[in-house]
């Protein structure tokens, strides 16, 4: 198990070449907005305190993108003497997961405006706000036909088509149904309302993420459930809402992503109240019960989002907040 120990933070400044500069070691702040729509992620971030020359060039137009990559160094793991100094190889996608580490990537995107400001007399900033895909989602379209005896598969596979001139790769996709159109279709449009219809006949979201064209199914999750406690970095207490799911907080972990599952004891969610004057309308005593595996209030109006019993949850928004 990682330990949420000594914070890890890189900030990429990119062309479109991905050639760049990092500002990792100065003092940022940032919030990352993410939910579970069609809608790109946003990021605003605040560099504070920098050079005259490095503001100018990011006011300007040489950088293009950025990217955010946080989580936490760990506890540095104990070697034999012997083992001092031998180069250990890993594999790209294990960077930030082994030996107690637990940092990644939680935010890319295409700089969409900057400008300066000032806190106090003596420190200055530079603010940056991006989105994530937006070039894709504002400017990708689909102008091509299918012949008959297609399906909703290839409808996909030429939405791909349509976003590789901006940098999109395939990335999480459910199963497509076996539909076979028996009439060729001819195609002129946005390619993210093609992909709102593609994603309603497969019955789930989809949302371009990092790079990649994600469409998960609604009723399946992408990765285990993460247990969250004091341990692991949860911070506070779980509460509950009016139907809009349990908030949690916790410390950054990038293994969390949207259509994830988390794990938190359930006994410790706050408990969310009825209104005074859904008490008042009330003629008798309501109840719980429970309902597959989750408690739901009986005979109310107002309608506490309902308590899974086995403490699992699927994640359905993220706000990633920082402060260097």
């Amino acid at each position: 198990m990682s330990q949420n120990w000594m914070r890890h933070f890189e900030l990429q400044i990119l062309s479109e070449n991905g050639q760049g500069i990092s500002l990792s070691d100065l003092k940022v702040t940032f919030n990352i907005e993410w939910t579970d729509t069609r809608w790109p992620r946003v990021g605003l971030v605040k560099i504070y305190n920098l050079s005259k020359d490095t503001a100018s060039r990011i006011l300007g137009t040489e950088f293009a993108k950025i990217k955010i990559i946080a989580g936490y160094d760990g506890l540095a793991p104990e070697y034999a003497a012997a083992d001092v100094g031998v180069v250990r190889n890993i594999s790209e996608e294990d960077v930030g997961h082994v030996a107690g580490t637990n940092y990644g990537e939680i935010f890319s995107g295409d700089i969409r405006f900057t400008v300066t400001g000032r806190d106090n007399p003596t420190d200055t900033y530079v603010l940056i706000q991006a989105i994530d895909g937006h070039q894709a989602f504002l400017y990708a379209s689909m102008i091509t036909t299918l012949s008959a005896g297609y399906t909703v598969a290839d409808v996909h596979a030429a939405v791909l088509d349509s976003c590789k001139p901006f940098g999109i790769t395939q990335g999480i996709t459910g199963e497509f149904p076996p539909t076979v159109f028996p009439r060729g279709r001819s195609f002129y449009h946005s390619t993210r309302d093609v992909m709102d219809n593609v994603a309603a006949q497969c019955g789930a979201s989809w949302q371009f993420v990092s790079g990649q064209l994600n469409m998960i199914p609604t009723n399946k999750y992408i990765h285990e459930a993460i247990e969250l406690n004091s341990r692991t970095g949860l911070i506070g207490m779980p509460q509950q809402t009016m139907g809009a799911g349990v908030n949690v907080r916790c410390l950054i972990n990038p293994n969390i992503r949207i259509n994830g599952l988390i794990g938190i004891n359930q006994a410790s969610v706050y408990r969310a109240s009825l209104s005074n004057d859904e008490v008042k309308s009330l003629p008798s005593r309501v109840s719980e019960t429970d309902n597959n595996g989750n408690l739901t209030v009986n005979g109310t109006l107002q309608q506490p989002s309902s308590i899974a019993t086995d403490g699992v949850y699927i994640v359905k928004s993220i706000d990633y907040t920082g402060d260097t």
